[in-house]
């Protein structure tokens, strides 16, 4: 049953998709791909970012330090040390909620006070801060928008489509990469697009794993992705390669 405060809290939803909070004119030389994940469960480590190494690439792990070592949607997510390696080995660390909460239900001071936390774990793990977030459940509202908008050189939501002409800092578009949502014919035709009229295309999953969760892909099919990806030329960049880029 629909209520007035769940009717304001989708109306809150849409409007802070649509309206553009810090625009900004992407003129890329070249287009882009940005391979990211969220949570990050053990298996995107494991098995996803040595595809990305093997390709000489480096992906996005979007980390929530309250989950560390834990489990979210029945998937184990990786532990702090993997998170260090990961960065030590040239990926990027990019910021979540800590407690991977819903921002719309939580009070501004809550969510300040969890991203402050989050982004200083992340500082601790791998000598920086994260320079983009990415908005859980890729929920947003207007409210939670204005309070994190400034704190991150981008913000990812999970909109479909492929970042060109005007973008909107704090709501990056993102293509999910999931084996029960998507097929490598689609994957090729998103590519074409990409390829034709330029910009910057950010992919988004979360498990990495032969039997996929359904916000998931396997590693015969992410590997496929970014082998199409590499074999046109498309250079694959972090989130936080292509912010300074810009």
């Amino acid at each position: 049953m629909m209520t007035p405060a769940n009717g304001l809290l989708g109306m809150s939803r849409r409007v802070a998709r649509a309206v553009p909070y810090r625009p900004f004119r992407l003129a890329l030389e070249r287009p882009v791909v940005t391979f990211t994940f969220d949570d990050f469960p053990l298996s995107a480590a494991e098995h996803a970012a040595p595809l990305l190494e093997a390709a000489d690439a480096r992906g996005t792990f979007y980390f929530a330090d309250g989950l560390a070592g834990g489990s979210e949607n029945g998937q184990p997510i990786a532990s702090r040390d993997v998170v260090a390696d990961l960065a030590a080995r040239g990926h990027d660390i990019g910021g979540h909620t800590r407690a991977h909460i819903n921002v719309q239900r939580s009070t501004t001071k809550d969510l300040i006070a969890d991203v402050t936390a989050n982004t200083s774990a992340i500082a601790t793990l791998t000598g920086q801060a994260p320079t983009s977030f990415a908005y859980p459940f890729g929920v947003v509202s207007i409210r939670s928008k204005a309070v994190l908008a400034a704190r991150y050189a981008g913000l990812r939501g999970i909109m479909a489509g492929i970042n060109r002409g005007w973008i909107d800092l704090a709501h990056l578009r993102a293509q999910e990469l999931y084996d029960v949502s998507s097929s490598l014919g689609s994957m090729y035709a998103l590519l074409d697009d990409l390829e034709r009229d330029g910009g910057w295309l950010i992919f988004y999953t979360h498990d990495v794993r032969t039997d996929p969760s359904g916000i998931g892909c396997s590693p015969d099919y992410f590997g496929a992705v970014l082998e199409m990806v590499v074999s046109r030329g498309i250079a694959v960049q972090t989130m936080a390669q292509t912010l300074e880029r810009m």
